[in-house]
């Protein structure tokens, strides 16, 4: 009965681990493609409901620049060209 406790918990604490080094290889991995594939085209967000914004420059990957907003509600992205996002970012 000890052993099997114990190889239970064994595995167990492998199976983290590996869960663990998978997530940390994802995070490290480059992206393969924009993160953005279509903007926010509605009513300007109020700046008090943005909790953090994101800048990506354009590059390789992208041609254009990516604006990330983290909202309540979770990610969206912005159109770099639109003023109000202008005003955001400067701000």
């Amino acid at each position: 009965m000890k052993i099997t406790v114990a190889a239970f918990l064994f595995l167990t604490c492998m199976a983290l681990l590996s869960t663990k080094e998978v997530f940390a290889a994802r995070l490290m991995a480059p992206q393969l493609r924009c993160p953005c594939i279509q903007t926010y085209s509605g009513k300007p967000i109020n700046p008090k409901l943005i909790q953090n914004i994101e800048m990506i420059p354009a590059g390789a990957k992208c041609k254009n620049m990516q604006i990330i907003a983290t909202l309540k509600q979770g990610q969206t992205c912005l159109n770099p060209k639109d003023e109000w996002v202008k005003k955001i970012i400067e701000g």
